[in-house]
């Protein structure tokens, strides 16, 4: 499923997506690494933001994802800004393996609820160095929004594709554990530290973002599209016709560390 799930996204994913802060992701750095030193193992790699970005702290890193252009993707990136030290491996998660204690950081980006995981977080117990981290990061999704404009996207979202969220060509599992019980059960102790970003959307650029989700991609609309695409811009211009909405996202990091 997980192959599926983000089929034909990879253009708008590299374009739309909204990265994670630097202020966060040197928070992490500067808690669990020493600069160039260590190993980093990032799953759900995708498009290699974390794998890209995090790298140049870590001596070796490897990247783990079981799409092959979203692997592609993020090999065009780590050579175009000439970082060699990432080894790719086109896999699921739950089929990668290595040594015990061989890794001083391990991350997921907005994946870990498309894995397996309780059996993720037993295998990276094992893998993780004594006291370093296993690291989930996230932010807040449009679907889940309060703003009167993002009550707006989904309502139309929900008129064309049904009131269940999608996930593919499935449905989201709205009653799956958090995160948090799952690692607790495995054996970690949580910490998590929130930064809030403002950020302003362009109509575009929101579409485009949209269509980068497994609730919202071109494949899942189908011919649906053009159409979907004509109401969603004729609703947020009715509601505001500069073409601008400003969203105060959150971005987080889980840290889950093995006792």
């Amino acid at each position: 499923m997980a192959r599926d799930l983000f089929r034909g996204t990879v253009p708008y994913y590299v374009r739309y997506r909204v990265p994670y802060p630097d202020p966060l992701l040197n928070r992490i750095l500067d808690l669990t690494v020493a600069p160039g030193r260590g190993r980093l193992l990032d799953l759900g790699c995708g498009t290699g933001e974390l794998a890209v970005r995090l790298s140049p702290s870590f001596q070796e890193t490897i990247a783990v994802d079981p799409n092959q252009e979203m692997l592609a993707a993020a090999k065009q990136l780590a050579h175009e800004l000439k970082l060699p030290n990432i080894q790719w491996h086109h896999q699921r998660a739950e089929e990668f393996s290595a040594d015990a204690a061989s890794f001083d950081l391990v991350t997921i980006g907005a994946a870990y609820h498309w894995m397996d995981r309780p059996i993720i977080a037993s295998r990276v117990h094992e893998w993780l160095k004594p006291g370093q981290p296993l690291v989930i990061f996230g932010y807040s999704s449009i679907w889940r929004g309060t703003m009167d404009w993002q009550l707006l996207v989904c309502s139309v979202i929900k008129k064309w594709l049904g009131a269940k969220r999608r996930a593919g060509l499935g449905e989201y599992n709205d009653a799956a554990d958090p995160h948090e019980l799952v690692l607790i059960q495995a054996g970690y102790t949580l910490d998590e530290i929130e930064y809030q970003h403002p950020h302003t959307w362009t109509l575009d650029e929101l579409i485009g973002n949209l269509y980068s989700t497994s609730f919202a991609s071109p494949a899942v609309l189908g011919d649906k599209q053009t159409a979907f695409e004509a109401d969603l811009r004729k609703t947020l211009l009715d509601y505001d016709n500069g073409g601008t909405y400003q969203e105060e996202m959150t971005f987080y990091a889980l840290l889950a560390t093995p006792y």
